[in-house]
C-alpha cells in the first residue's frame, strides 16, 4: 500500500471519528472531581489519593523539587499535599495524566514519543516562567496547558504505528501530526471536561499568526513559548521572527522581545532546568 493510500485512509479514520481517545487516569479524575467540590479539604483528598502508591511518590518528589521546596524534605503525601494545596495538586494530577499517555507501546512510538515530550516540558518551563510576567495568568495553570498542546499527537502515533510503511517516513508522521494533531487535541481535552480556554492551546498548536480579539490568553503565552522553545534549532529557519507574530504583541514580557529571546532563554537556563527536572520527576 502507498504511502498515499495509507495517509488518505487515516484521514477517513479521523473524519469519521474512528480514533481511540486516551481515558483520563482514575487518580486524576478524582482528584480533578474533589478540587471541584467545596466541601473537599487537604485531609480528604489524601485519602483519594492515597490509593495510587505510584501518584503519592510523584507528588512527593514534586513537592521536594526546586519548585516547591522550602526548608526541610517532606517524606509522606500528607505533608507534601499541605505543601502543594488543592489547585496546584488537581493541577499535577492533570500533569501526572499527560505523563501516563506518553508511554509509548513499541520502539516506534517511544522515538517520537521521545521527541514530543522533550519539545512539550521546554515549552511548559518555558511558558512557567513567562506567565511571572503576565499578572493575570497562573503560573501553574500555564504549565499544566503547555503539557496539554502535545495530546493529540498520541493516538496519530499510535495509528501511525500500525503501519510498516510509515515507521521510516518522518516526514509522513511530522504532516499527519502538523494537519490533525490539533483537532485530535481538542477532543481528548474536552473528553476529559477541561476548560475551553485549555482546549484552546491545543487548537491553536503552531498556529503562529493567530489573532483574536480581547487581552492575551492562555494560548498566546503558550505560542511565544512554544516558538522559545525551538531557538537554537534548525527550525528556527522556517519559523517567523518573535516580533512577527501577534501573541508577541498581545503580551507585555519586557525583556522578552526578538533581540532579548536568545539572553532570555540563557539567563532563565536554571530555572528551565529546575522545571524540566520537576516535570521528569
Amino acid at each position: 500500500m502507498s504511502k498515499q493510500t495509507l495517509l488518505l485512509q487515516i484521514h477517513r479514520d479521523l473524519v469519521a471519528g474512528n480514533v481511540q481517545l486516551p481515558a483520563l487516569p482514575r487518580v486524576s479524575l478524582k482528584v480533578k472531581e474533589a478540587a471541584a467540590d467545596p466541601d473537599q479539604d487537604i485531609e480528604s483528598l489524601s485519602q483519594i489519593v492515597q490509593v495510587d502508591p505510584a501518584f503519592c511518590g510523584y507528588l512527593i518528589r514534586i513537592a521536594n523539587s526546586p519548585l516547591y521546596r522550602r526548608t526541610s524534605a517532606l517524606s509522606n503525601v500528607g505533608q507534601a499535599l499541605g505543601r502543594l494545596g488543592m489547585e496546584t495538586t488537581r493541577n499535577l494530577a492533570m500533569t501526572y495524566a499527560v505523563r501516563s499517555v506518553f508511554s509509548a507501546r513499541n520502539r516506534f512510538m517511544a522515538r517520537w514519543l521521545e521527541q514530543l515530550w522533550k519539545q512539550t516540558i521546554m515549552t511548559a518551563a518555558l511558558a512557567h516562567i513567562m506567565a511571572e510576567r503576565c499578572s493575570h495568568l497562573d503560573t501553574e495553570e500555564a504549565l499544566m496547558a503547555a503539557l496539554f498542546q502535545d495530546i493529540g499527537a498520541l493516538p496519530l502515533i499510535e495509528k501511525a504505528s500500525k503501519y510498516p510503511e510509515l515507521l521510516k517516513d518522518d516526514e509522513a508522521v511530522k504532516w499527519l501530526i502538523a494537519k490533525y494533531s490539533a483537532t485530535v487535541g481538542v477532543a481528548i481535552l474536552h473528553h476529559w471536561g477541561l476548560g475551553k480556554h485549555i482546549q484552546e492551546v491545543a487548537r491553536s498548536r503552531e498556529d503562529w499568526m493567530r489573532v483574536h480579539e480581547g487581552e492575551a490568553d492562555l494560548a498566546d503565552l503558550i505560542t511565544l513559548a512554544r516558538l522559545h522553545s525551538y531557538i537554537g534549532t534548525s527550525a528556527m529557519k522556517t519559523l517567523p521572527r518573535i516580533n512577527e507574530i501577534p501573541a508577541f504583541h498581545k503580551l507585555s514580557l519586557g525583556e522578552v522581545g526578538p533581540s532579548q529571546s536568545f539572553e532570555f532563554v540563557d539567563i532563565a537556563k536554571e530555572r528551565i532546568q529546575q522545571i524540566r527536572q520537576a516535570l521528569v520527576a
